[in-house]
């Protein structure tokens, strides 16, 4: 039987227009990207800005590019559609897993500035009945605003959850600056 692997974690904060987000990773990847929702978001119109609030004791090149990735998006969410997503390594699930397979299917499927229903995507990805199995995938996601369960809505074109219902706010605030009307 194999020995598991343990990862040597580092994290980093960044001060963003939706409140501190924490990333922490390894060198292979990033395991987890956590928000906390402010209570008042910023206008749209308003210059974006994010800027490192803590720094790991190690900049592995995963966390760089992660930053540099969140930096560029707050700043101009169409800056990141054409550029690769930076390298995740997501430990606690397992690669084929129903969860995994979603969160592989909206980063492939749904892009900046679009979005899809819980309903839309269980059919895209062959099980048109799994749309509350969709819904807790996205509660899942160990990696938000990366792998964007924020472009899914419910079927009526309302926001559906975010953040365990805490962060709609965040989610209407990050539709809206990736250009979504609804």
């Amino acid at each position: 039987m194999p020995l598991k692997t343990v990862c040597t974690l580092s994290s980093f904060v960044l001060a963003t227009p939706v409140g501190h987000v924490t990333v922490s990773g390894c060198p292979k990847g990033v395991h987890k990207i956590c928000m906390a929702a402010p209570k008042a978001l910023p206008q749209l119109n308003a210059k974006k800005s994010c800027s490192v609030f803590e720094e790991p004791d190690d900049w592995s090149p995963a966390l760089r590019e992660c930053c540099d990735w969140l930096t560029d998006y707050f700043k101009d969410s169409n800056s990141v559609l054409d550029r690769p997503l930076p390298p995740l390594h997501v430990t606690e699930f397992k690669s084929d897993s129903f969860s995994s397979r979603v969160w592989e299917k909206m980063v492939m499927d749904i892009p900046v500035g679009q979005t899809m229903s819980y309903g839309q995507l269980a059919a895209v990805m062959g099980k048109p009945r799994a749309a509350r199995a969709v819904g807790g995938a996205m509660r899942l996601n160990p990696t938000p605003l990366v792998v964007p369960c924020h472009r899914v809505l419910a079927a009526d074109g309302k926001l559906g959850g975010f953040m365990s219902g805490r962060g709609l706010h965040v989610k209407e605030w990050l539709l809206k600056h990736e250009g979504v009307s609804f």
